[in-house]
C-alpha cells in the first residue's frame, strides 16, 4: 500500500521541486531507489506519448523549422 502511495505522489508531481520532494518521501516510505528510478523512466516515457502536438505547429512544418526565404 505504501508503494502505492509513493507511485501517485510521483505521478503528481509535475515540477523538479515537486519530483525531488516525492522521491524524498517515496524513500521515506520504503520504496527503494532502483523502483523509484524505474517509475520514473516508465511516466516520463508514458507522458511522452500522450502529450498532444504544439498548437503552434505548422502540419506543413512539423519540425518547428523557421527557414529564411
Amino acid at each position: 500500500m505504501t508503494h502505492k502511495i509513493a507511485k501517485l505522489m510521483l505521478e503528481q508531481a509535475e515540477t523538479f521541486l515537486d519530483r525531488t520532494k516525492a522521491i524524498e518521501t517515496a524513500m521515506s516510505l520504503g520504496m527503494p531507489l532502483n523502483e523509484i528510478e524505474e517509475y520514473l523512466d516508465w511516466l516520463d516515457q508514458t507522458r511522452d506519448l500522450r502529450k498532444p502536438p504544439s498548437e503552434n505547429t505548422d502540419p506543413e512544418n512539423p519540425s518547428g523549422d523557421n527557414p529564411k526565404n
